[in-house]
C-alpha cells in the first residue's frame, strides 16, 4: 500500500508559501553540494506558550535562532504553532518532506530548460 502525502492544515501554509517564494523567485541559496535552501527551519518554544516551526533562512543566510525568530516575528508570518514539541517535530518532518518534493520538481523542471 503507498504511503498517503501529508496533507499540510491551513496553519502549516506559511511554511510552505515561504519556501515555494523563494523557488519561485530564485532567492534560495544554492549549497556547494547542489542542494537548495529556501527555509531552513528551526522549532522555538515551549510547553506553556506551544511550539513555533520557523526559518532560519532569512534574506539570504542562515541565522541564528534569536536572530531568526525576530525576523519571524518582524515578518508578520502566522507560521504554526503546537501544543507539544513532539506535534511539532512530526509536522516539521511531514512539511520538510514536502519542501523536499517541491525542490526536486523545480530542478528537475530547471535541468531541462
Amino acid at each position: 500500500m503507498a504511503e498517503k502525502t501529508y496533507i499540510p492544515r491551513p496553519a502549516e501554509l506559511p511554511v510552505l508559501d515561504y519556501h515555494r517564494q523563494h523557488l519561485q523567485q530564485g532567492t534560495f541559496r544554492r549549497n556547494p553540494d547542489g542542494s537548495l535552501t529556501t527555509f531552513y527551519g528551526t522549532i522555538v518554544g515551549n510547553d506553556k506558550e506551544g511550539y513555533q516551526i520557523i526559518p532560519t533562512y532569512w534574506h539570504g543566510d542562515i541565522r541564528e535562532v534569536p536572530d531568526a525568530m525576530a525576523f519571524a516575528e518582524k515578518s508578520g508570518i502566522k507560521f504554526p504553532r503546537y501544543k507539544s514539541l513532539t506535534q511539532a517535530e512530526a509536522a516539521e518532518r511531514a512539511l520538510h518532506t514536502l519542501m523536499e518534493e517541491d525542490t526536486s520538481a523545480f530542478m528537475a523542471k530547471q535541468a531541462k530548460r
